[in-house]
């Protein structure tokens, strides 16, 4: 692995990492849901394309599409993470049953 790939794989991870701290401060403030999920991570996307934007107005520094898209995969591919894990699975993992283990657990109370 050479450090020019190292570098640019860092894109992924600091805005994947900007999305988390969002989600994480809604959740503080009891927030976080379906849609404020999404929020986050069309807000981390906007800033990934405002922070590209400023980099033509700096010297040394260029704006790329290649870049753009490395941020908003880190951002998306974090986004679906956070939402099957916590938001999709984890409406059965409070204690409460589905219907469908209701419906198998029926046929047991049924007398005969």
């Amino acid at each position: 692995m050479t450090l020019g790939f190292f570098l640019e794989s860092l894109h992924l991870v600091e805005f994947a990492f900007l999305y988390i701290l969002v989600v994480l401060a809604l959740q503080v403030h009891n927030r976080f849901s379906k849609t404020t999920n999404l929020l986050a991570a069309i807000f981390a996307s906007f800033y990934g394309l405002i922070d590209e934007i400023h980099q033509l107005f700096v010297d040394g520094r260029s704006f790329t599409i290649n870049d753009l898209i490395k941020d908003w995969c880190g951002v998306w591919i974090t986004y679906f993470v956070v939402y099957l894990k916590y938001l999709r699975w984890a409406k059965h993992s409070h204690g409460t049953t589905d219907d469908s283990v209701e419906g198998e657990y029926a046929l047991f109370k049924q007398k005969p």
